[in-house]
């Protein structure tokens, strides 16, 4: 079986030193994912625990699950796997139950964007991981879950892009655990795109 390669390039500037870094892996497997994620639509809490305020034509329908997000002192904050229950004009409700995950919701009036969750299912053994790497064009939750849920939230930036890459001193974030898909929802009022790369031993 061929080898594939993965790169992990950076160009740093600290404390006016500058620092160059090419780190090389090989591994026989790889996977990648480059996944559109639908617009946020921008309101605020409701008195009912909903969201209202929203434009008209937001696209919202019963049953439809959302991610709302906020920031709360310059923290990224999410509740994701919402239900919505009842969609009017400018306005949702969510069910009871599931009832989500996360963060609490935010006091009424908060401002918020909700956004429809995208389920990504993919599959690796994260004890066979060589690098990882996740990026967004916009703001965006990312959860990467196993079968018991989840086992890693990233809140990513705009352009900004997250990684982890073996034998460089760093725990293994998603420890031993055989991740099975990948839920992402947009905290921006812009589509944007994500992109997953994985880089993974098949064998151990």
């Amino acid at each position: 079986m061929s080898l594939q390669t993965g790169r992990i390039a950076s160009n740093l500037s600290v404390g006016g030193i500058s620092f160059g870094s090419t780190i090389v892996r090989q591994a026989e497997g790889n996977i990648s994912h480059s996944v559109p994620l639908p617009a946020g639509v921008a309101g605020a809490i409701s008195g009912s625990g909903g969201v209202d305020g929203l434009a008209t034509g937001h696209g919202f329908t019963g049953a439809d699950v959302v991610s709302v997000h906020w920031t709360d002192a310059g923290v990224a904050k999410s509740r994701r796997g919402l239900v919505v229950a009842t969609a009017s004009t400018n306005e949702i409700t969510f069910e009871v139950s599931p009832a989500g995950e996360g963060d609490s919701l935010p006091a009424e009036d908060t401002p918020v964007v909700v956004s429809k969750q995208i389920e990504i299912v993919t599959g690796f053994d994260a004890d066979l991981l060589e690098i990882i790497a996740v990026k967004s064009t916009r703001n965006a939750a990312v959860d990467i879950r196993d079968s018991g849920g989840s086992k890693l939230l990233l809140d990513l930036v705009t352009e900004e892009a997250w990684w982890w890459v073996s034998n460089q001193g760093v725990d293994n974030p998603l420890d031993s655990n055989v991740v099975e898909s990948i839920l992402a929802s947009n905290a921006s009022t812009t589509a944007s795109v994500l992109y997953i790369g994985v880089l993974y031993q098949s064998v151990e």
